[in-house]
């Protein structure tokens, strides 16, 4: 098979960054019969940047209708619980821990009612919160019981093994919500611990001390995208989205590890909202562009039809993290960056509010009184008394779920994914002025920062694997992925990654007028025709080893 020349200098790198061009690979998307489709370019290159250093850069130009995005459909709990536990455990071991464990349970996909699973039991927290949430009263029970140190795992002879617990009398309370959850999780092999327990001790293992915070772990809605080009093909296929992946994202019962944040919409729905003010690249049906976006933007209809935005034009009008008490708030955890310069850990307390909390579109739990906990991946709907009509919270309630739409100054979107900083506009540098208009904070010893808790602007000047999304004046789309390596694992072997400077020049010389930061670093995967293109940057502290990550969801080239 001929193919035709490679186009000449692409980038102009002599503009870009000092140093030779090594490498150039040039492909043209074709059908497995041969037959020409619509052009997909896909460039390889690898530059020398200016302290000699050399970074491998990967760029596809994309026609305007030949993206979409997906969520990924998660295939065999028993994988994903054995990749993340040993994940895990390789972190538990850069922290010295001696002989560490790593629990973890494999969220249900299709989440059901507490109440439901659980007929009879208690479902409310020990600071009120009333769970609706199976797989969220499950991770509380979970979490419960290793802070206290109750559960065990009890070896027998035919190398059987059976979860049980230890509970004191005057927390006697707790044995039914207990024996229930890991009735559940045995019959539903959701429950692993790595590494097992020594065969033929015959001791029971008891969880007394134990790291919950960071060896404690549900597994949510992520797989390896290598499962999804396996059984569909398609011409391009890369991650997008931010998600829950350090023990900072965790802190919440309504967390798990893989589960998305920002904007997800796809055929005219929104799959998930806004948490955060952050840029979005939204498509109109025939052109794409770059905006920031927050829950301002977006309507939420409850059962009864009662409809909530913060314009005034539907039924009821709320506020995105007010400064003071109104009838009808909706919190996040970046409540506090602007007058604090923290996040905001807890609703503020108040005896007639009612609050719910909301993950993409589920009502997951409820409270009276206020104070209750924010989690990375959702956000707290506040009402005062009489706040909606009567029988509308009990309803809410009742139905546990709510749909969104874009608010009408928007305009149409019919699909649009969030992540974030937005790096040019207009031909334009923004990172560094405008970035500051999205929410980021970062962990800082004292405060979980904001999923992804490890994305900090003082840091921006440290190469990394990054990845981005250009417009370009034409309309068309262009893709940018420079690879990288976690610091401590790099070799002499390995690509240096780049700043978001040096993304940012490299994305203008590819053609791009508006640019939006992906999620960047071990989250960077690129499969070209069915192979993996690029090297991701996890090691997992082994230099030379390359691990792929599992992620939530994924950019299609069809």
């Amino acid at each position: 098979m001929r193919f035709p020349p490679a186009p000449q200098d692409p980038f102009n790198h002599a503009e870009v960054l000092p140093g030779a061009l090594m490498t150039l690979y040039w492909w043209k998307a074709i059908t497995a019969r041969g037959h020409l489709m619509p052009a997909i370019d896909y460039l390889r290159d690898r530059i020398q940047l200016n302290d000699g250093a050399w970074s491998t850069i990967y760029r596809v130009d994309i026609p305007s209708d030949r993206l979409k995005f997906e969520d990924l459909h998660p295939m065999s709990s028993y994988i994903r619980q054995q990749d993340i536990a040993r994940m895990q455990y390789a972190r538990a071991q850069a922290r010295s821990e001696t002989n560490p464990h790593i629990l973890t349970w494999t969220a249900m996909q299709t989440d059901r009612r507490a109440s439901q699973i659980f007929p009879g039991v208690s479902l409310e927290t020990d600071d009120g919160e009333q769970i609706i949430s199976a797989n969220s009263f499950i991770t509380y029970t979970l979490r419960k019981l290793l802070a206290a140190g109750w559960l065990q795992l009890h070896e027998y002879l035919g190398d059987t093994y059976e979860w049980k617990v230890d509970i004191p009398d005057e927390h006697r309370d707790w044995r039914a919500r207990a024996d229930a959850v890991l009735r559940w999780l045995e019959d539903a092999i959701q429950l692993d611990l790595y590494p097992n327990i020594e065969r033929g001790t015959y001791q029971p293992r008891v969880f007394r001390p134990f790291n919950v915070a960071q060896n404690f772990a549900r597994i949510g809605r992520c797989d390896f995208i290598r499962h999804f080009v396996q059984n569909h093909e398609r011409q391009v296929v890369f991650n997008t989205s931010h998600f829950l992946h350090e023990h900072d994202d965790l802190i919440s019962h309504h967390s798990g590890y893989g589960d998305a944040i920002g904007l997800m919409a796809a055929a005219n729905t929104i799959l998930r909202p806004p948490i955060y003010r952050r840029g979005a690249l939204l498509f109109d049906g025939e052109c794409w562009r770059i905006d920031v976006i927050s829950l301002s933007d977006i309507a939420l209809t409850f059962p009864g039809e009662i409809s909530l935005s913060a314009d005034g034009e539907r039924d009821y009008r709320f506020q995105v993290n007010p400064a003071t008490s109104v009838p009808i708030a909706l919190y996040t955890r970046a409540g506090r960056l602007q007058r604090e310069d923290r996040p905001l850990q807890r609703t503020p307390e108040a005896a007639d509010r009612l609050e719910f909390v909301l993950v993409n579109r589920q009502v997951v739990s409820w409270k009276r009184g206020g104070g209750l906990q924010l989690p990375q991946n959702g956000f707290v709907l506040s009402l005062a008394a009489d706040a909606l009509p009567a029988g509308a919270p009990e309803q809410i309630i009742a139905d546990a779920w709510v749909e969104f739409s874009f608010a009408p100054k928007l305009g149409p979107v019919v699909a649009g994914i969030q992540a974030g900083p937005i790096l040019l506009r207009d031909g334009s540098e923004t990172f560094g002025g405008a970035a500051h208009d999205e929410e980021f904070w970062a962990s800082r010893s004292e405060f979980p920062g904001i999923s992804p808790v490890h994305m900090d602007f003082a840091g921006a000047d440290e190469r990394k694997a990054r990845l981005a999304l250009g417009i370009k004046s034409d309309g068309d789309l262009v893709l940018l992925m420079v690879d990288g390596c976690e610091p401590a694992s790099r070799t002499p072997l390995d690509s240096a990654g780049a700043i978001l400077k040096e993304l940012t020049a490299l994305l203008l010389k590819a053609g791009a007028v508006d640019a939006l930061n992906l999620s960047g670093e071990g989250s960077c995967h690129l499969f070209v025709r069915g192979g993996l293109a690029n090297t991701p940057s996890d090691r997992r502290g082994r230099p030379g080893v390359v691990y792929e990550r599992m992620l939530p969801s994924i950019g299609i080239v069809g």
